[in-house]
Parts: C-alpha cells; sequence; structure tokens
C-alpha cells in the first residue's frame, strides 16, 4: 500500500497531490532502477492525464515517456505503447510534437523487428497529430514488405490508423494494399487484417469506386466465411461513409441474405443493414424494405433459422419505423409490413412479439399525430394487452415488459382516448400479481412506473383506481413497490384533491415498516408533489436517525421547508375576512421557516456537495413570500396613510399625478420592483441549472413568470401603464409551463391570478387609479398565491441531478508566493491564458450538451469594486471592463489567450478573439502610491449548449495584479 501512494495512489482522508508534486514523483519511479517499479509507474500515466488534462503536464509526461521508449528494453515499450492507445484523446496537447515523433522515431532503425513493430503501432496509436508525417508513411509502406509477421501486422495497425487520419495516405496506399490482398505470397490471415484497411478509402469518388470493384471481386474469389463478413463490413462502412454507395450496398445485402444458405451470413447481412438503417431511412432504395420482408417470410416458410433471424429483421425495420418515411408508406392494413407483425406478434418468442408491436404502434402513432386514418388498431391494442398480462408473470421478461410498456405509453400520449384502456389492463394485471414471491417485485415495479407515465398525461385518469392500490399497498411486502404506490397517490392526489382518512392511514402504515432510505424517497415523492405535510412529518423523523452532521443539516432543512409550506397551507379560517387577517401571519411564519431552512442547507454544504441550487431555491421563495407581505403592508397603507397636505405640491414638483394618492404610490412601485427582482433572480437561477432536467427548469421559468404577472399588476395601478399599448401585456400570454401533473396545477393558479387581475385592467375615468377595488384584488391574488390552495411542487433537481457537468478553470500566470499579486511593469502588457476542463458524471449530455464555452474577462480596481458594493449591491460587474472569448472544447478541454493593458487608461484586447469582444477604457486605479496601482481580473466561464442558449454556471477565478513603475522611469522623474 505504502508503494502504490508513492505513485499518487492518495487513500481516504489524504490530501490529494497537485499536477506538479504527482508527475515528480511518477518521474522518480521512471528513474528507478527496478524494472517492475518503472512500469508501475509507467501504467499510471493514464490517471495522471485524466486528472489533470493541461498541456504543459501531458507534453512534459509523454516526452518523459518518449525517452522511456527510446532508451528501454522492448518490456517497457510495450507498457508505454499501452499509454499511448489510452490516451489518445489526450495527445493532442502535445506542444513539442517533432521532438515526441524524434524520439519515437529512433528506434525504427533498430536491427530487432520487434522493436520496430513497437514503433510503428505507437506511431499509429498517434496517427491523430502526425497524420502527414512523410517519413512515418514511408516506413510503414517498407515495414509492409518486411519478411518479419510481426513487423508486418505492426505495419497494418499503422495503416489503417493512418489511414483513418490521413487523405493522402489513404489514397496513396490505396493500389498498395490492393496488390498485396490480391497477391497470391500473402497468406489468407494477413489478407483478413488487410481489408478493413479499405473502408477508409473514401475520400474521392475514384478512390471508393476503385474499392468497391476489389471488394466485389474478392467477393467472388473468396466465398469463406470470413472473408465475406470482413468484405461486407468494409464495404458497408464506406458506403455509410460516402452515402451515394447505400442504395448499391443495401442490395448487395439484401442478394447474401436472400442467396446465401449460412446462417452466420446471414446474420452478419442483417447486422450491417441495421447499421445503415441507423444512418437513414431515406437513403434506402425504393423497394428494399419489401425486398427484406419478402426474404424473411422465405425463410420463415423454410424453417431456417427462423426465429433469430425474424428478430434481426424486426430490429432493422423496428429503426427504419423511426422515420416518417417508412410509417407514411407503411400505414395501409394489408401491407407487407404490417401483414408480417401482426403474425410476428403471436409468436412463442416475446422479444419477437413486442418488436412487432413496436413498429404497428410506431406507425398508429404517426397516423394519430397527422390526422391519418388509422389501420390495425384492434390488432395493437389486443397484443399489448395479451404481452402486458404474459411478460408480466415472469421475472426474465422484465426488458420485454419496460418495451412493451414503452409503446402503450407513447400511444396513450398521441391518443389519450386509449388510455383508460391499458390502465385497466396494468392495474388488473397489478392487482393478480403474488405479493409473496420477489420474482414479480421487478414487475410490479415496471407497471407502476407506466401508471405513472400514464398518469400525467391527462387529469383524473388514476383516479378510480385508488381503491386497487390502497389494497395493493397493504398487501406487497416489497419496498420498492411500496414507494412507487405511494408515489402514484401522491399523483392522484395532486389533481386538486384533498386527503382522507384511508388514504393518510394507508400511507402512515407504509411509513412504519420501510427502512430509512425508503421513507426519504416516499418524503422525497410528497414534496415534489406539494404535499408537504406529510412530507414533514418523514423529514422530522429521519433527521434523528442518520450518522452524518450534514445529512442531519440537509433533512433539517427539508424539513423546516416542507413545515413552511405546510404552514402556508393550514387554513383554519372560517370567512374570508378572516383569512385576510391571517395572511400576514402565516406569510411571516412561513418566511421565518425559510430562514431557517436556507441556513440549514448552508450548513449542511460540503465541497463535494455544495447545494447551491438547494440554497438559491429556497432563498427566491423566501424572498417571493418576504414581497407578498410587503405588497399586503403597501396595499392597506392606502387606508392608513392618507395623502398629504401638500400632495398637490408635489405633483406639480415631480410632474407625476400619482403622487397625489401619497405614501401608497411609493410603496406599491418599491413592491413591484421586488417582483421584478424576483423575476430577475429565478432568471438567474434558470441559467445556472444547466443540468437540471427539463420539469426543474420549467418549475422555475413558472415561478418567475408568476413575479412578472405581480409586477405587472402592481404596476399597471401605480405607473398608469396603457393595457392596450403596454409591452407587459404582451408578454402575459407568453407563459409556458409544462405538462406534468404538478405543472398543470401551477397553470390553473396562474390562470386564476390572471382572472383576479382583470378588475386591474378596467380603468375608467371615473374611478380612482389606487382605488380600493384594485387594492383588494392584488390582496386576492396574493391570498391565492400563499393561503395554501397552490401547493409548492418541488423540482427533481432540488433532490438529485441526473446530469452532471463541472468546468475547471486554469488562470496563468499565478503568483510566486500564494496571495501575493503578479506584478506587471508599466506601459507593459499582461498575457493571460486561461485553460479548462470539461468534467462529466456518468450520465453525459442527458438533456443537453456543451457545444461551446464562453470565457468573460473583468478588470477593474479593488477601491472601485469596494464602492460599486456598498453603493449597488450586486450589480459590481456594471463597471468592470470585460472581454470575452468563444472557444469549443476539443476532447473535453479548452483554451484562450487575452492580452490586457491595465495601465496608463490603455484599451483592452484580447488576441485571436473568435466572437469580437466590447473592448471599454480601463482607469488608472485609485492608488498613486510607490507600489503603483493594483487591479483585480476576473475570469469567469458560461456554457453555450448545443441550441445557443448561454448557461451562467461556470467558475469564477480572481487575480491580483500590481502594475508598477520601471526603476529607471524613476530616476528620469
Amino acid at each position: 500500500m505504502m508503494r502504490m501512494n508513492a505513485f499518487n495512489e492518495t487513500g481516504p482522508g489524504e490530501p490529494e497531490q497537485d499536477a506538479n508534486s504527482a508527475l515528480i514523483e511518477l518521474d522518480k519511479g521512471l528513474r528507478s532502477k527496478n524494472t517492475g517499479e518503472r512500469c508501475e509507474a509507467i501504467v499510471r500515466f493514464p490517471r495522471l492525464f485524466e486528472k489533470y488534462p493541461f498541456p504543459i503536464l501531458i507534453n512534459s509526461a509523454l516526452l518523459k515517456l518518449a525517452d522511456v521508449f527510446r532508451l528501454g528494453s522492448n518490456f517497457l515499450r510495450v507498457w508505454v505503447l499501452r499509454v499511448c492507445q489510452q490516451s489518445e484523446k489526450h495527445l493532442d496537447k502535445i506542444l513539442n510534437v517533432d521532438e515526441f515523433v524524434r524520439r519515437i522515431y529512433s528506434v525504427i532503425h533498430s536491427n530487432d523487428p520487434v522493436a520496430r513493430a513497437l514503433t510503428l503501432r505507437t506511431l499509429g496509436s498517434a496517427a491523430g497529430i502526425i497524420p502527414e508525417r512523410q517519413q512515418v508513411h514511408h516506413s510503414i509502406r517498407r515495414s509492409l514488405d518486411s519478411h518479419d509477421s510481426v513487423e508486418v501486422e505492426a505495419a497494418i495497425y499503422a495503416a489503417r490508423m493512418f489511414a483513418a487520419q490521413s487523405k493522402l495516405f489513404a489514397v496513396s496506399m490505396c493500389s498498395k494494399i490492393s496488390d498485396m490482398i490480391r497477391g497470391q505470397a500473402t497468406p489468407a490471415s494477413m489478407k483478413l487484417q488487410l481489408i478493413p484497411i479499405l473502408q477508409y478509402m473514401h475520400h474521392d469518388t475514384s478512390t471508393a469506386s476503385m474499392v468497391n470493384e476489389l471488394c466485389m471481386e474478392l467477393l467472388a474469389s473468396y466465398p469463406a466465411v470470413e472473408f465475406v463478413r470482413v468484405t461486407l463490413n468494409a464495404m458497408t462502412t464506406l458506403a455509410s461513409a460516402t452515402l451515394i454507395d447505400v442504395p448499391d450496398q443495401v442490395a448487395v445485402l439484401l442478394k447474401y441474405l436472400r442467396d446465401d444458405p449460412r446462417l452466420s451470413v446471414k446474420r452478419h447481412a442483417l447486422k450491417l443493414l441495421l447499421g445503415l438503417a441507423k444512418r437513414g431511412a431515406h437513403l434506402w432504395p425504393r423497394g428494399a424494405l419489401e425486398n427484406l420482408i419478402d426474404s424473411t417470410t422465405r425463410l420463415l416458410q423454410e424453417g431456417n433459422g427462423s426465429s433469430d433471424l425474424l428478430l434481426r429483421t424486426l430490429d432493422v425495420i423496428e429503426v427504419l419505423s423511426r422515420s416518417a418515411v417508412t410509417c407514411d408508406t407503411n400505414m395501409d392494413e394489408n401491407s407487407p409490413l404490417s401483414s408480417l407483425c401482426i403474425d410476428a406478434c403471436y409468436s412463442h418468442d416475446p422479444l419477437v412479439a413486442v418488436k412487432s408491436v413496436m413498429i404497428l404502434s410506431r406507425i398508429a402513432c404517426y397516423c394519430y399525430q397527422e390526422g391519418l386514418p388509422v389501420n390495425n388498431m384492434q390488432h395493437v391494442i389486443s397484443s399489448l394487452e395479451s404481452l402486458i398480462v404474459l411478460l408480466a408473470l415472469d421475472n426474465s421478461h422484465v426488458y420485454q415488459l419496460k418495451l412493451c410498456l414503452m409503446s402503450t405509453v407513447k400511444l396513450c400520449q398521441a391518443h389519450p382516448a386509449h388510455a383508460p384502456i391499458f390502465v385497466d389492463v396494468i392495474v388488473s394485471t397489478l392487482m393478480n400479481a403474488n405479493s409473496k414471491h420477489d420474482s414479480t417485485d421487478k414487475q410490479t415495479v415496471v407497471l407502476c412506473e407506466a401508471l405513472g407515465a400514464i398518469g400525467s398525461i391527462g387529469d383524473n385518469v388514476l383516479l378510480p383506481l385508488l381503491p386497487d392500490i390502497l389494497e395493493k399497498l397493504r398487501q406487497t411486502t416489497d419496498a420498492n413497490t411500496k414507494v412507487m404506490l405511494c408515489t402514484l397517490l401522491f399523483q392522484m392526489v395532486a389533481g386538486g384533491y384533498e386527503w382522507n382518512n384511508e388514504c393518510l392511514e394507508a400511507i402512515d402504515g407504509v411509513i412504519k415498516v420501510v427502512d430509512g432510505w425508503s421513507k426519504y424517497r416516499i418524503a422525497r415523492g410528497a414534496a415534489r408533489y406539494g404535499h408537504h405535510g406529510i412530507a414533514t412529518q418523514i423529514f422530522k423523523g429521519l433527521k434523528e436517525s442518520v450518522a452524518s452532521e450534514q445529512l442531519h443539516f440537509w433533512l433539517s432543512g427539508l424539513e423546516l421547508l416542507t413545515s413552511a409550506e405546510n404552514y402556508l397551507a393550514d387554513d383554519n379560517s372560517e370567512t374570508v375576512d378572516d383569512e385576510k387577517a391571517n395572511i400576514v401571519g402565516k406569510l411571516n411564519g412561513a418566511i421565518s421557516r425559510y430562514a431557517s431552512a436556507c441556513a440549514s442547507f448552508k450548513a449542511a454544504s460540503t465541497p463535494l456537495r455544495s447545494l447551491q441550487f438547494a440554497s438559491e431555491y429556497a432563498k427566491l421563495r423566501c424572498e417571493f413570500l418576504q414581497a407578498l407581505v410587503q405588497l399586503i403592508h403597501s396595499c392597506r397603507s392606502l387606508c392608513t396613510s392618507p395623502p398629504p397636505a401638500i400632495a398637490l405640491s408635489i405633483v406639480v414638483a415631480t410632474k407625476d399625478d400619482f403622487q397625489r394618492y401619497g405614501r401608497v404610490t411609493y410603496q406599491l412601485r418599491k413592491s413591484a420592483q421586488d417582483f421584478r427582482t424576483c423575476a430577475d433572480n429565478y432568471h438567474k437561477l434558470y441559467q445556472s441549472a444547466f443540468d437540471a432536467d427539463q420539469g426543474s427548469l420549467e418549475n422555475i421559468r413558472a415561478f418567475q413568470n408568476i413575479c412578472r404577472l405581480m409586477a405587472n399588476s402592481v404596476d399597471r395601478i401605480c405607473s398608469g401603464f396603457n393595457p392596450a399599448t403596454g409591452h407587459q401585456h404582451n408578454e402575459l400570454g407568453e407563459f409556458v409551463f409544462g405538462t406534468s401533473v404538478e405543472m398543470r396545477q401551477l397553470a390553473r393558479c396562474c390562470l386564476e391570478v390572471r382572472r383576479l387581475y382583470a378588475p386591474v385592467l378596467q380603468i375608467s375615468e371615473v374611478e380612482e387609479a389606487i382605488s380600493h377595488s384594485r387594492v383588494d384584488a392584488l390582496i386576492s391574488q396574493v391570498m391565492l398565491l400563499a393561503g395554501g390552495k397552490v401547493r409548492l411542487p418541488m423540482p427533481r433537481y432540488f433532490f438529485q441531478a441526473l446530469q452532471a457537468t463541472v468546468v475547471k478553470l486554469s488562470v496563468s500566470p499565478q503568483p510566486r508566493v500564494l496571495g501575493e499579486p503578479v506584478c506587471v511593469p508599466q506601459g507593459s502588457q499582461l498575457a493571460l491564458k486561461i485553460e479548462g476542463v470539461l468534467r462529466h458524471g456518468k450520465k453525459a449530455s442527458l438533456f443537453r450538451s456543451v457545444a461551446a464555452v464562453c470565457i468573460s474577462i473583468s478588470t477593474c480596481p479593488p477601491s472601485k469594486i469596494n464602492s460599486d458594493a456598498k453603493i449597488n449591491g450586486s450589480n459590481q460587474e456594471s463597471s468592470a471592463n470585460e472581454l470575452q472569448q468563444t472557444v469549443v472544447p476539443h476532447r473535453d478541454f479548452f483554451a484562450c489567450e487575452f492580452l490586457l493593458s491595465l495601465g496608463g487608461g490603455a484599451n483592452n484586447c484580447g488576441n485571436n478573439l473568435n466572437s469580437g469582444p466590447g473592448t471599454s477604457t480601463t482607469g488608472t486605479g485609485s492608488g498613486n502610491s510607490s507600489n503603483g496601482s493594483q487591479f483585480q481580473v476576473t475570469a469567469s466561464a458560461s456554457i453555450l449548449d448545443e441550441d445557443g442558449q448561454v448557461w451562467k454556471c461556470g467558475p469564477r477565478s480572481s487575480l491580483q495584479v500590481r502594475v508598477h513603475e520601471e526603476p529607471t522611469k524613476r530616476k528620469l522623474n
């Protein structure tokens, strides 16, 4: 274990080494006289590259490995080769490519053929950075004529790698490879290795045509199974690259499927057809699908491997059915595709039956979406019902059951009228499952997930199933099943219904018997659907049963947050007047709980789990409730603070007619500004949630829209906007809510707020602008938003992130002493280099992917920043000078450079900017001391997704820079 730690294998609790320290430790291992320690050091380099993927480190490390390759034994060269192959994506970060190649290439002149073979393989693994090196091309060509088989195989490997990267090499080697394949002296095993090189000869039409002719000649001359499979694979890959040869290649593969009697060739032909189907159904020639179906039908009649070939054929058709072209041409009731799938629906192989139903249901969904007549619907429904019942009986058919239920959900989404039919089937299957056997637990969870997906399509779809769900909840013993059934209950009641005693007793019974993790999942589901009373009780019991302090504070924060929402939801008022009198107390109580929850979330944060989104979301909810309280106080000031006697003179002085109403005008305008600030903060939170799922983003956008709606309501009263021409009235029509159950509830709330907003829009000449009726309308809106009639659905991203994307920045130069500024002479420019790395979780690009990174550089004297912070609060960046540059990451690495002129009031400028940055003039700073002016340079990163949307979720890195005068200039002065 001590030896492992010597090579940067830090154990738990030990501080991690920085990049230089880790490289020094590995360099010591490379210098060791013990061969084992040298090998151990070499094999740890890929992990070092993944942890610190910066060009300076990678360049230094690979040059050291190149030295080991040049001077070491063949055994060490093998491990260096493995490092180059495993670190292929980092090779293009080598700065001294010529020196790296020179050290590796020097071994090619060795008398040892094994050393030459290892050299060729190493150069082949580095083909991405040296694709056009003529001397390497010459060495590969020369080694192909070697008499040593090891060297020839290495040359073939290198030729394949270079052909994939270099057009010049591929074209020049085409004739050489052709001659070797045709040559009688070339062994058959070597020809099998040479044929895959032909798939890269797609750079020009003539070469691709020549390769196709050669492959057709090989198919005729070498009918062995291995040759046929390798040749067809090369031809298919070549056709996928050129696209124009796809129709001919589909015809060739269909010919082998129909005429070749060998099952292995038929299977391989179907596998290649599947690859061409993924390229696009529009590339297939007319009649190809019918020929595929005819060939499969004939094979079924012959009984020759029918089940396996039919399944592979259905895989191809299933991919083709994703295209509208295939669905449109095969929507007829008696089409060959429909006949084949209808017959296959009753196959004894469950996967064959499921694939057939998937194809038919996809065609039906296409017809529903396009408004076309739907055929064979009865076959689809009956087949889906039968498969759901049969597949739920066997634990080995979980995958097939998932596919079948996915088709069911898509069909219900395309035509909601089918939902009650499938819901009855799924529930009856769920109730008939024997809960005493664990074999049906997985099927039960899958069935519950399907019910939840169908239930989110429309309101009240699952409500008739409430007695069955409660009965199943009492019968089942599996914890996962109980959690899923509780989630279904939460979804049913989330449609605007109240809990009855039977449902509450069922939930309490589940909580008493399940483990802690299942309790947390139930509470999380309750919070996501807005049932905060149930969630509060569970979190209260869980917070004292965890061993970690961070988990205790996390659960305490969740308890406080849900109790705040539950406090708002508790309505003990008998009349509307009582509710109006109690609304301020309810809001204040909820605000105090939210403040405590924010403190708990901060205490639960760790460097590995920052809880930034949860803290910001709770903080914004607290700010929104504070804005509602302030609005109520502002509305009541209409009665408590009458206008002063000098109100008319104030109107004349300010030219503001609304000043005649006195203090209420100022209070209402401040409330409108609070709502606009809260809406802006929700927008900033939206921009920071790059990894959030779509439902969480819709949740944030909904509350942003509600804040805008409230701000517009107040503005109409106290600012005199014309509803016919004001742009705010147009913005109210742009609100977009999600389609989930909880978001539909928010949409209904927004519509009700708009209805209460109507009296505000009715402006007449007789009625006062700030009148009691309009103020009462505002108070009614507040009571609707905070009176417990609207449940707050917590977004999924609040609890879990399914996608993780982290941006790490490295700014150079760095000060020699930590905490000291970087010194720049007066009149000189600072060359700032920004390097960054993108880190992804297990599911990268699940919701959105990184298309580019926008780097912003702001420079400002610290004294100016401090003064701005006191005056403007959050608007600190408005006075700073900014430069921007957009870079596209290459293998999750990006770098850019800026040239900053900090002294003498010169303009900032950037080098090699992709999009022209807005440059502005910097000040000379406030310091006239002998130490010179001091600036703060801040680098921040933003992510641009594939749709061009900017996400401000990157890190910020600050650097202190001091501009000092040269000693010679001081003497002259």
